[in-house]
């Protein structure tokens, strides 16, 4: 997993890659030419003061990266947080990513288990 920093990357997820949301989240992902995904955060400062919004972004930053084994590679996502991001609890969040990543069809865990649970 890379980390997503460039505006010029945000920006073309933005405009040219699909969208997938559920109550909590929003996942933006288009593939890239890479071998690895690479993944960005954005937080809204609607969210609150910078406390809550890089606690949230942490947790985010978190929860994917525990999945980030059954991410399938080669493609860029931004997962944007909504404002009931910031009332859930980490494992709510961390089902949150793996919804979006399965409803995507980036998901590439051979079971259908929940995340963190290996054979």
């Amino acid at each position: 997993m890379q980390r997503l920093l460039s505006p010029r990357d945000f920006q073309r997820l933005y405009s040219e890659g699909q969208v997938v949301k559920n109550e909590l989240l929003v996942l933006h992902y288009l593939a890239n030419e890479l071998d690895v995904f690479r993944v960005g955060f954005s937080v809204s400062k609607k969210l609150g003061k910078a406390v809550v919004r890089n606690r949230v972004k942490r947790r985010l930053r978190e929860a994917v990266r525990s999945v980030a084994d059954d991410i399938e590679p080669g493609h860029d996502l931004i997962v944007s947080a909504r404002v009931r991001c910031r009332d859930v609890t980490y494992w709510e969040l961390v089902g949150a990513v793996v919804d979006l990543v399965r409803r995507s069809g980036l998901w590439m865990a051979a079971d259908t288990g929940e995340a963190g649970e290996r054979s």
